[in-house]
């Protein structure tokens, strides 16, 4: 099996995966939920219409989800035309059926691909990187999120932004739930005080879990992305130069936040101190360096 073809047998086994960790941890809410509000197996078949609809959502709407929440609007090829006739050409070099392309009207670099499959794919880049990179450097970058079509890595973190979504929902909901109480709290009041604890504490947890979750499927795959990226461009120092110039934008993504970070070539979200400790992105300076010692294999 070759490293394109093991990539994604890989990949569709973390969607598996994690589409039933993430649905375990929704019906896990659901039952905290019904039982602070005794909603008894009512509530539970409530939430697992829900928990299906999420899956249901994610997997068939996720690429619709990513453009409207970062409101990516579609572009034509009159609107950036070398833009879009370089795109064309690198898709037909590679063999890749070319994506429906967005832009997303922010002066901030960035970029990211959504999508089901290599046939249902979007790649959306920013006005910002349209704008002030030169047009090799975005040759790299779209390289990267060819990679991350070819690899069939845009399902999961497109799927991954709808649950996470719905996760923060939840344990938000939750959190009111365990502060506030519901219907059984006059009729079971020991018990009931301990829901209360467990639904506070788990509400407050489940955002960690989801976290932990998100890191543990991008900085992985960025890397793969990187350097399969670079193989598509035809160059990984294009994409490095991208890299470096991405880095020292300080503009920020105005509609990116916790869902939505995955699927962005360069973390959108700003942090303090321990940015690099919970980034859903590898460091990118260490990208960098892992692109510059590629060249030589050029």
């Amino acid at each position: 099996m070759d490293s394109i073809k093991r990539t994604i047998f890989l990949n569709e086994l973390k969607l598996l995966f994690f589409l039933l960790l993430i649905s375990f941890i929704i019906m896990l809410l659901g039952f905290i939920i019904t039982e602070i509000y005794g909603l008894g197996l009512d509530g539970m078949f409530i939430f697992f219409l829900i928990t299906a609809g999420v899956n249901i959502f994610s997997v068939f709407f996720s690429k619709t989800f990513a453009l409207k929440s970062q409101h990516a609007v579609p572009m034509k090829k009159e609107d950036f035309p070398e833009y879009y006739d370089m795109v064309y050409e690198m898709c037909a070099l590679n063999n890749i059926k070319m994506p429906e392309l967005y832009y997303i009207n922010t002066p901030a670099m960035n970029a990211f691909a959504a999508g089901r499959s290599e046939n249902d794919a979007a790649c959306a880049v920013t006005a910002g990187l349209l704008k002030n990179a030169p047009l090799d450097e975005i040759k790299g970058v779209i390289g990267h999120e060819l990679a991350h079509i070819k690899h069939k890595d845009i399902l999961i973190t497109g799927i991954i932004a709808v649950m996470l979504s719905a996760v923060t929902i939840a344990a938000a909901y939750m959190r009111s739930a365990s502060m506030y109480g519901g219907a059984s709290r006059k009729e079971n009041g020991n018990s009931n005080a301990l829901l209360m604890v467990i639904g506070l504490a788990a509400s407050l947890l489940m955002p960690v879990i989801a976290l932990l979750i998100r890191m543990a499927v991008s900085r992985s795959r960025e890397y793969m992305a990187d350097a399969e990226g670079a193989k598509i461009c035809g160059s990984p120092m294009l994409l490095a130069k991208a890299l470096y110039r991405i880095s020292r934008n300080g503009a920020e993504m105005p509609y990116a936040d916790e869902a939505s970070a995955p699927m962005y070539i360069s973390n959108p979200l700003k942090g303090g101190a321990f940015e690099n400790l919970f980034s859903t992105h590898p460091d990118i300076n260490d990208r960098i360096e892992r692109l510059k010692q590629m060249q030589s294999e050029f």
